[in-house]
């Protein structure tokens, strides 16, 4: 089935890259009207931290179940003096107003007198937004933010923001970026030819990209987090060059054996497109598997990345066969000086060399092997499983 398919897609390549801009196109379009916006909310039903908010609630403190931020101060002349009791009453009182469904619990309070140090030069008010979603959090956030910068306070008194509240969102994409360029240079430094090494990346491109407007599309119908974008990247970029990685090797093999180009890529499919297809629906099914963990975000995430995972694998099985089509026998045109030294030689590869080591001395290359793992392993016992917070952030 598999070299039918692999012959049908070289056979047609040109209306097959066609269609796959196309679709493209189209589910990117469908996205941009369906609308829709991302949300967060990490509820986990059954939980002790959800049971103790539940008890919150329960007894009348609903507004102190909520996402919380802390404002602190410091006044080398004592926070109880008077002028900046005066002036920081007046901030909490401003926030209280101006904050929808605030709570601000004052250190000038009843309920806040355990806010003071015991020098009395350091103090904080607790902020708390109860039943929003983290994106009204962080524009409450914002919000705080400019109140504060834009209130007078008496020389000397320092002020910080810390909590949830104030979390800054990283920049989107670079870290995916990094991630794809260090890629490309793995693969030149490995294929030796620029368009070897092109190939698992437009393929990775394409199925990444419809995958994510997908989601873009889906998330009109269930709540997915914020963050699903990037997971369904960065998984995206992963599998999508894996996959193509093995079809192109295998389809270099093939042509150096004697082949014919359309016979190189069927077989290339029929072997190689085989692992591809039982990979990725095990990583399908896997993911999916988050499903299970109870959690208000994660089935959105594991649909997500399911759908990421499953479109680059048809763009490994169909849009790469197709652009092998094109490509032919110049899969090695445009290669590295140490490419063609070797192939004008018929010098073996420095990996084949490696593997020929191994192979003789298996035992010792299974205990070092080990051992280099364990080592690699050694942090996972001092790992703090838990979401990040301000504690992760550079002290300066």
């Amino acid at each position: 089935m598999l070299d039918r398919l692999a012959r049908t897609m070289y056979r047609r390549r040109r209306w097959v890259i066609v269609g796959w801009i196309l679709l493209l196109v189209a589910v990117f379009g469908v996205a941009n009207a369906a609308g829709g916006a991302f949300r967060t909310d990490f509820d986990l039903p059954g939980s002790e931290s959800q049971e103790a908010f539940d008890r919150l609630e329960e007894a009348g403190f609903r507004d102190r179940a909520g996402v919380t931020g802390q404002v602190v101060f410091e006044a080398p002349q004592g926070v109880d003096a008077p002028q900046v009791r005066d002036a920081m009453t007046a901030l909490f009182d401003q926030i209280d107003r101006e904050i929808e469904d605030a709570s601000v619990v004052s250190p000038y309070g009843p309920d806040g007198a355990r806010q003071i140090s015991q020098d009395g030069t350091i103090a904080y008010a607790e902020l708390n937004l109860a039943d929003r979603s983290v994106e009204d959090v962080l524009e409450a956030g914002d919000q705080v933010t400019e109140i504060v910068a834009e209130h007078d306070v008496p020389r000397g008194v320092d002020i910080a923001l810390g909590g949830d509240m104030f979390n800054e969102e990283g920049p989107t994409g670079e870290s995916e970026m990094i991630g794809l360029l260090a890629a490309m240079v793995i693969l030149l430094i490995a294929f030796g030819s620029v368009l070897a090494m092109g190939l698992p990346i437009i393929t990775a491109l394409f199925g990444i990209g419809t995958g994510i407007a997908l989601v873009l599309i889906t998330r009109t119908f269930i709540d997915m987090p914020d963050f699903t974008t990037a997971a369904v990247a960065m998984v995206g970029i992963g599998v999508g060059i894996d996959y193509a990685l093995f079809i192109v090797t295998r389809y270099r093999e093939s042509l150096s054996g004697g082949r014919e180009p359309v016979d190189a890529v069927a077989h290339a499919i029929d072997t190689a497109g085989r692992a591809v297809l039982f990979a990725g629906l095990t990583v399908m099914i896997s993911v999916l598997g988050l499903m299970l963990m109870g959690t208000s975000t994660t089935p959105g995430v594991a649909i997500a990345v399911a759908t990421g995972v499953f479109m680059t694998m048809v763009g490994s099985l169909t849009l790469l066969p197709a652009l092998l089509g094109f490509v032919g026998r110049n899969i090695d045109k445009l290669g590295l000086p140490h490419r063609k030294r070797r192939d004008r030689t018929g010098q073996q590869s420095g990996w084949y060399r490696w593997s020929r080591v191994l192979q003789r001395r298996p035992v010792t290359a299974f205990v070092a092997g080990l051992a280099v793992l364990l080592v690699l392993a050694v942090p996972v016992l001092s790992m703090r499983l838990g979401f990040a917070d301000a504690g992760n952030r550079p002290t300066s």
